[in-house]
């Protein structure tokens, strides 16, 4: 049996659209053979990438992600249960920080096809697992990294804002992340922490966020965790703590080059498995897209998808 390329785009990103159709007509130009299934809703990606991985199994050359973060994590997720199955990606959202973390540069359509066309390179990737504690549900994972606290809101309010659709056609994602952090600053108080990581006890006082990388980057280019590695087995936490709010904008402005780890009140740890609890709610988002409130319990998960660059 001839394996092809399954493609999972996202319909209601027309960035991504706008790829899949330069790419569709090198493919066909090409003669490679593929399959291409368009996403109605959120989660769907999920729900095709699991039903391709079931019934299609013996086919699958890579499933193919066309789309934002959201999308990329929403495949892998589908395809967790099948990790023999290559996953690969076109980029066509806004932030991009999947890619950005692991190709370290910008990569054109024509250049992915060129890479499915030819001979791609192949690697086992780490992921990241979060599961809601005292909760029902499934665990959920991710590519990039979360944030549990304020960027969580943050991520929330910019996903739900009437100014998303436009500031990604502008490709301007990161000011709809800005305008939503200036919405919710105001607002927000720091929480009490307390964590337990890879078996040690730490409590943190006054804490704005936590994030946990399995890659650098998240909220479109936010250099968060810079010395995360998808390959060592481990998450890299920032924990963000004792700054007035004040001096969080000035960290803020220095995120983007990953200078903010040297600011006092940024702490950095590396482990295996968290968990973390607040005396008031914190929400969290994985990949950009809303996972759930603390407490937490996330997880390096190693070599748990075969990647495909």
């Amino acid at each position: 049996m001839k394996q092809k390329y399954f493609f999972i785009i996202n319909r209601h990103n027309k960035k991504a659209r706008t790829a899949w159709r330069a790419l569709k007509k090198m493919l066909d130009a090409a003669q490679v053979p593929y399959r291409s299934h368009f996403t109605e809703y959120q989660g769907h990606a999920v729900e095709i990438a699991k039903k391709i991985s079931y019934i299609n199994s013996d086919e699958i050359r890579a499933i193919v992600a066309v789309g934002g973060d959201g999308t990329i994590n929403e495949v892998a997720n589908g395809i967790s249960e099948k990790r023999h199955i290559p996953l690969t990606f076109v980029s066509g959202g806004s932030g991009n920080d999947i890619i950005r973390g692991l190709y370290k540069k910008r990569i054109s359509v024509k250049q992915h096809f060129s890479r499915l066309k030819g001979k791609m390179r192949e690697t086992k990737l780490d992921l990241g697992k979060v599961k809601l504690i005292g909760r029902g549900g499934q665990p959920r994972f991710f590519v990039s990294a979360i944030g549990i606290g304020l960027d969580g809101e943050v991520s929330k309010k910019a996903d739900d804002a009437p100014y998303k659709k436009l500031f990604h056609f502008l490709h301007l994602g990161t000011l709809s992340y800005v305008l939503a952090l200036f919405s919710v600053l105001p607002k927000y108080k720091p929480r009490e922490v307390s964590m337990q990581i890879d078996g040690a006890d730490y409590v943190f006082s006054n804490v704005w966020l936590v994030a946990a990388g399995n890659l650098p980057y998240y909220g479109g280019g936010m250099k968060i965790c810079p010395d995360a590695d998808p390959s060592d087995g481990l998450l890299e936490l920032c924990i963000v703590h004792d700054m007035s709010w004040k001096r969080l904008l000035l960290l803020f402005i220095t995120v983007f080059s990953g200078s903010h780890i040297h600011q006092k009140g940024v702490t950095l740890l590396k482990g295996r498995q968290f968990t973390l609890s607040s005396d008031i709610p914190m929400m969290i988002h994985a990949d950009g897209e809303h996972a759930g409130t603390t407490p937490v319990e996330v997880s390096a998960e190693p070599t748990a998808a075969r990647l495909k660059l």
